[in-house]
């Protein structure tokens, strides 16, 4: 609620599910979905599958350079970068 309290144009969430029980965590990615029509969302995460269910675009970063950024499910279905598919795919990371 303080994150919105002074009407920002983009919110960002670093890790926002972080250690919650899939309960919360679904209560969670509902208010982020009930929130995007308002605001731009950043979020920050480790977690692919969440990543792949919020967002409608992925950037991956590695070594803190932009390696890949598109539309998530061009991310995840079929990336450009051999580093972006191995990292969503778990073979490394």
């Amino acid at each position: 609620a303080r994150a919105i309290a002074s009407d920002p144009e983009i919110l960002l969430m670093d890790e926002p599910c972080s250690a919650l029980d899939p309960i919360a965590t679904g209560k969670i990615e509902d208010l982020i979905d009930a929130l995007r029509g308002k605001y731009t969302i950043v979020i920050v995460t480790h977690n692919m599958q969440q990543a792949a269910r919020v967002s409608d675009n992925t950037a991956f970063m590695y070594l803190g350079k932009i390696v890949e950024y598109g539309k998530t499910a061009t991310i995840f279905e079929a990336p450009k970068s051999q580093r972006t598919e191995d990292y969503v795919t778990g073979r490394f990371g």
